[in-house]
């Protein structure tokens, strides 16, 4: 998937010198002891790899999955690959209905081991993009696309331990079809943010809705209800994710894109505050230059005590050319069009990838911090999972048309702690 729609602003080769060496060359976290809530320490590692499925040797990753955690198992289901195909020679994405279920267990010496179970069952649909909350019966899935077809259904993707295959339970469905949202659940209520009501060139939407699970067996109050949006742009692929302030668990809304408007990459962050049922804007989302800086699709996740994590994010300008190079043009001739072809190709080919950079927001400070980068490919589209404290990225893209099948652990080494001066 192309970071969604798809001017020539610098010939290739300029453009890809300045990029790369920018990317590596992004400025040294700061230093604890210049810190007043030093900010957290993760360490990254793959734990597993997706199998490869029937016939092929090697996975070839997706994006747009729905995942979650219960109990002593991962489920990612859904998502989107390019099957093998070459992405440059046209954008035509597969789209799939397999469920992948990875089992933790513990060895007498305490050593994790990771398994793929068979999941004994496929999503009713070939569906992605959709947004997912893990919930203590198990993973809610929201909405998401079909091919062209975006659909309301929600559905609860749960683990039967003992048949040992993976089950499926009916939940209200959203008030309309809904795809590129994001999902929170803080205690018993999840909360969905943005999204389109079409794939692909949907415009965004505010979108914001709550689902309260105790209310689960009644009626006519276990259903979605609309609340109040943001005071900002409306926007899909949003980043999204609960974090504390002041002793109350918040959610935090940044980035995101918001097509056919100005602007379309978004920077702005704000704050939902369940307890008040009022939202805050707090600014801009700050790169490690110091720049406001657009994100979309990226992984983020809360750190206790009180910071939001976000990983990578998109070359807004590199993303803004290949889109603008992909249109077809009317007035070009044949000659023009096959150079314009092989150029596409070669950017395509030599995609850089996304940002590495790790950042991470304060609370209670109100400030961005550049924590580390990440030690392999950014992996976008994708949702964050929280597996009993440890934080799961299920692979993802990693450029236009490239996926990873990675599954990607983050633990926190050292939480972040209030220095005294």
């Amino acid at each position: 998937m192309l970071l969604p729609r798809l001017c020539l602003l610098a010939p290739l080769a300029v453009l890809l010198a300045g990029i790369v060496p920018a990317m590596a060359e992004a400025p040294k976290p700061p230093v604890e002891a210049d810190m007043i809530h030093p900010a957290p320490k993760i360490e990254w590692e793959s734990i597993a790899e997706l199998p490869p499925r029937p016939g092929m040797e090697k996975a070839e990753g997706l994006a747009g999955v729905f995942a979650g955690s219960q109990g002593d198992v991962l489920m990612i289901a859904g998502g989107t690959n390019y099957a093998g195909l070459d992405f440059t020679k046209g954008p035509q994405r597969a789209w799939w209905a397999d469920i992948y279920v990875l089992q933790r267990r513990y060895t007498p010496e305490q050593k994790t081991v990771y398994e793929w179970l068979p999941a004994g069952a496929e999503l009713p649909h070939n569906l992605a993009y959709g947004a997912s909350a893990s919930t203590p019966e198990g993973v809610l899935c929201i909405g998401g696309a079909e091919l062209e077809k975006v659909t309301d259904a929600c559905f609860l993707m749960k683990w039967n331990a003992e048949a040992k295959k993976v089950e499926f339970e009916d939940y209200p469905k959203l008030p309309k079809p809904l795809a590129g949202a994001s999902a929170v659940r803080i205690g018993t209520i999840v909360y969905v943010l943005g999204g389109t009501a079409q794939l692909p060139a949907g415009r965004a939407t505010n979108t914001f809705l709550a689902l309260d699970l105790s209310k689960k067996g009644d009626g006519k109050n276990f259903v979605w209800k609309a609340l109040p949006a943001w005071d900002g742009p409306a926007r899909i692929f949003p980043i999204a994710a609960a974090s504390l302030e002041n002793g109350v668990e918040s959610i935090y809304l940044c980035g995101g894109r918001d097509p056919g408007n100005a602007p379309d990459f978004l920077t702005d962050l704000h704050k939902y505050n369940p307890v008040k049922k009022d939202w805050a804007i707090l600014g801009d989302i700050i790169d490690p230059h110091g720049h406001p800086s657009s994100v979309m699709a990226a992984p983020a996740f809360h750190v206790p005590p009180h910071h939001l994590v976000v990983v990578s994010g998109t070359d807004q300008e590199l993303v803004k050319m290949m889109e603008n190079n992909t249109r077809k043009l009317e007035a070009v001739d044949a000659p023009e069009e096959l150079e314009r072809q092989r150029y596409n190709k070669l950017l395509l080919e030599n995609y850089p990838g996304y940002t590495r950079t790790v950042m991470a927001y304060d609370a209670e400070v109100g400030e961005w911090s550049n924590l580390s980068n990440f030690p392999g490919k950014p992996c976008l589209t994708s949702p964050t999972v929280n597996w009993d404290g440890a934080i799961i990225i299920p692979g993802g893209e990693t450029g236009p048309g490239k996926r990873s099948p990675l599954i990607w652990q983050a633990t926190v080494r050292k939480k972040a702690a209030v220095v005294e001066e």
